[in-house]
């Protein structure tokens, strides 16, 4: 009888292996499969990567963590002078 290729794989998930597999959660945006504890974005438990929490967010939690408010003068804004009249 010959031997198939597929013969000397093995079938089934090591139990080492099982633990890596259950806390795979699936990315709100992509719905890809993905680890939290490798995720680069903020929100962890939501977005597998950065990029997916800036695209379904629109911004990025760290970005917002970092943003300073501007301070409101009270002076009137300047008008506008055209470029033609000097």
């Amino acid at each position: 009888m010959p031997m198939n290729a597929t013969d000397d794989r093995e079938t089934t998930i090591p139990a080492g292996r099982d633990a890596e597999f259950t806390g795979l959660i699936r990315c709100k945006r992509c719905n890809l499969s993905y680890t939290p504890s490798k995720s680069t974005s903020a929100l962890r438990l939501t977005y597998c990567s950065f990029l997916c929490e800036l695209g379904d967010l629109g911004f990025s939690m760290q970005g917002l963590e970092h943003m300073e408010r501007v301070k409101k003068t009270d002076e009137q804004p300047k008008e506008p002078v055209s470029a033609g009249t000097e």
